[in-house]
């Protein structure tokens, strides 16, 4: 067997030689489905928060803690179980691999619970080279013990009130459900007698997959404190996604119910059939939840009056802070224009991006409205634009596919649906792209020319042979003029601000919580919103009409009535972004400068240092 998993690293918890000299400092325990693997926005904060400089300070020892995937796949070396970013591999319970002697202290542990333990390690990089590293708890629970998962189960009865039975034919609530108890002891096995670091360790659960776990931990005073760290609130997410009128329902309705002192069953009827909500309102058992932006904080409130008492903190996200001087942002943009040219045969004085997935939350079907009202303001000017909308609602397609795509029919710029083109959701959202293509007068559009890139990635391998060489998706948020992102329902946000710091006029619906990070960081720039050129808040709720002391009267707004003011908000916001595209080089200098202005101030390295170390020495000190 290739021992992988013992270069550089002793001792019985896997600790670096460095922590162990070092002076005494938190211990960290991340709960979440993407230890290994970056499926969405919880990846991008585990990358932004291990790689900056306050918490490499802090936090001594960090750990990862997730059900292992693929747990009967077989590997031709242990580490590839850790994923495409793992340095060692310490113990393997599926390849009998224990080159560390950890086994004295797992291999109890997967006897007693019916489960195989994966440990190692892993490391961080992000866009500006910056790095970090955590330790990785895997814990395969496809055959656990059904005697001690039921005596879990009934002991979060006894303590939570929480009745497993409603919710365990869902393996999304039951895997995480399994993980806990096993989670728990191997933790305090890993973490036993590790004078390096100050106890007790804080767990982190990563939205309602980690509250399980924490739960459990939370149970052991001399161990453990807990912390729910909210990526979005699962019962508001839901609603705003089925509700007729979106956001313009859901959030009006909420004003309203809490000014009344109603919760969401008053208003929206009793919503314990979901999982995901039995879990997440249980939430306020942790010592503080963290809540990534001022709307979700007001929505978790919103579950209850037990929520509406806990210590409910705003702890806001990172955005990129890459240095980018002109010369480098223009060198990005004629390396997207060369691609454009070929795909197109057009070049074009502005580029409005979206880099987003293609579900319901996002609102695509406004970018199609902003589109459609501000082509004729582009034609009356002489300009033009064209808008790519990078989305993806399928398997990424190889680069004979894409060359094929392209080869018979024109791919980006034209699409088929079925494979390996169009997956059903990306034929809708190219469906509603038709509205930037034509004018009332169903004409087809002279000034805006849309152009989908359904893959993941922006390289020559993602996008075929138009593509230069080095082209990268850094260079397509360095090239942007604007960045559009006018979601229903978007905790933070951290991709309608990704191209920020590059100087694009970033247009955010004013549900996002980036909003209030935003805000705090123009008016340390002594700037406010509307003196701001790069950033564009969209507010789809203030509309008169929906204004209402009934919040029955707000939650039952029909499609009719959103798709009204939907056109009216999407055609002011459509001058407003007119108004502020830059119009000469001189004008994307200074905006350059002012998003790299704002970028700092939004950083990881800001926001770990204001927001989420404060709230991790809180719970520190809950007794």
């Amino acid at each position: 067997m290739n021992c992988t998993g013992s270069r550089g690293w002793k001792g019985r918890g896997g600790m670096k030689d460095e922590h162990a000299a070092g002076q005494s400092r938190m211990t960290v325990v991340h709960v979440t489905h993407e230890s290994i693997h970056q499926l969405g926005g919880i990846g991008t904060v585990l990358e932004g928060v291990h790689t900056a400089e306050a918490w490499r300070r802090e936090v001594g020892r960090s750990v990862l803690v997730g059900p292992l995937p693929y747990p009967d796949a077989r590997v031709a070396d242990p580490i590839e179980r850790l994923g495409p970013h793992a340095d060692a591999c310490l113990y393997s319970g599926p390849d009998q691999f224990d080159p560390n002697g950890l086994g004295s202290m797992l291999r109890p542990i997967e006897w007693a619970f019916n489960v195989r333990i994966v440990y190692g390690r892993r490391s961080f990089r992000d866009l500006a080279g910056r790095t970090g590293d955590a330790e990785v708890l895997l814990i395969d629970v496809s055959q656990a013990s059904r005697e001690r998962v039921n005596a879990f189960k009934w002991l979060l009865y006894e303590r939570l009130g929480l009745d497993s039975h409603r919710y365990e034919t869902t393996w999304d609530y039951e895997e995480w459900v399994r993980l806990a108890e096993p989670a728990y002891h191997a933790l305090c096995a890993l973490l036993n007698g590790d004078a390096a670091h100050r106890g007790p360790a804080l767990l982190i659960a990563h939205e309602y997959m980690g509250l399980p776990t924490a739960f459990r931990c939370g149970l052991d005073r001399a161990r453990f404190r807990t912390l729910f760290h909210a990526h979005e609130c699962s019962t508001a997410r839901r609603l705003v996604e089925h509700l007729p009128g979106r956001d313009l329902a859901f959030y009006p309705a909420v004003r309203s119910g809490r000014a009344r002192r109603q919760w969401v069953g008053d208003v929206f009827g009793d919503q314990s059939d979901y999982a995901r909500h039995a879990l997440v309102s249980r939430s306020h058992r942790t010592d503080v939840v963290m809540a990534v932006g001022p709307a979700t904080a007001d929505e978790l409130r919103f579950l209850g009056p037990e929520m509406d008492r806990a210590d409910v903190r705003t702890v806001y996200n990172g955005v990129p802070s890459v240095a980018l001087t002109v010369e480098a942002k223009a060198a990005a943009r004629r390396r997207v224009d060369a691609w454009l040219l070929a795909v197109t045969g057009r070049t074009f004085d502005y580029l409005i991006t979206h880099v987003t997935r293609p579900v319901v939350s996002k609102g695509l079907w406004r970018d199609a409205r902003v589109g459609a009202a501000i082509e004729p303001m582009l034609a009356r000017a002489g300009k033009t634009a064209a808008y790519v909308l990078l989305t993806c609602g399928a398997d990424t397609r190889s680069p004979d596919q894409v060359s094929t795509m392209a080869r018979e029919y024109g791919w980006p710029l034209h699409h088929r649906e079925g494979h390996p083109d169009l997956s059903p959701i990306e034929a809708v959202v190219h469906r509603a792209m038709d509205a930037f293509e034509h004018t009332e007068a169903h004409e087809r559009a002279r000034a805006i020319t849309p152009i989908l890139v359904n893959q993941f990635g922006f390289d020559r391998e993602r996008l075929g042979p138009a593509a230069p060489d080095d082209l990268s998706m850094g260079d397509l948020r360095a090239a942007a003029d604007a960045e559009l992102g006018l979601a229903v329902y978007e905790p933070f946000g951290i991709a309608p601000l990704e191209p920020l710091h590059a100087g694009a006029v970033c247009v955010v619906s004013r549900v996002s919580g980036c909003l209030g990070l935003a805000e705090r960081a123009l008016a340390a720039e002594s700037l406010t919103e509307e003196s701001c050129p790069v950033l564009l808040a969209v507010d789809f709720t203030e509309d008169a009409a929906l204004a209402s002391d009934d919040p029955g009267r707000c939650a039952a707004l029909t499609t009719a009535d959103r798709e009204r003011v939907e056109a009216d908000v999407c055609a002011l916001t459509a001058r407003r972004l007119f108004e502020r595209l830059p119009k000469s080089p001189a004008d994307r200098a200074r905006y350059l400068e002012l998003g790299q202005r704002l970028a700092r101030r939004m950083s990881w390295a800001a926001v770990v240092e204001s927001d989420l170390l404060p709230a991790l020495r809180a719970a520190y000190a809950k007794a």
